[in-house]
């Protein structure tokens, strides 16, 4: 079984995305009762998600969609290309090898 090294803790993580999102609606110069509207929850979730990164995943999706960054969150999702193990590559490469030509011997006609 492949083991997965996280570069950050699940926490980290949600604290990353709260700031993300607070950073991007005071550059829009939006106010949390704007972005509560247009998400359509209180006023209360966008705090404690600015503040902590709780909420639903619903919740982040609309307030993604809501700001106009979805598409970025939606491409960082793309699964990463499979990875071929030594015994693909190997097994790729052990087909027929081209043989050398003849030398030619120079003085012989």
């Amino acid at each position: 079984m492949k083991t997965i090294v996280l570069q950050n803790t699940p926490q980290e993580a949600l604290l990353a995305l709260a700031r993300f999102v607070r950073t991007i609606r005071l550059h829009q110069e939006m106010t949390l009762e704007e972005l509560a509207t247009r998400v359509g929850t209180s006023r209360s979730s966008l705090i404690r998600f600015e503040k902590n990164g709780a909420g639903s995943t619903e919740t982040l999706v609309k307030i993604f969609a809501a700001l106009g960054v979805l598409d970025s969150l939606v491409s960082a999702l793309v699964p990463p290309e499979r990875q071929l193990t030594i015994a693909e590559l190997k097994k790729m490469n052990s087909g027929h090898l081209r043989q050398r030509g003849r030398k030619k011997v120079h003085g012989l006609s």
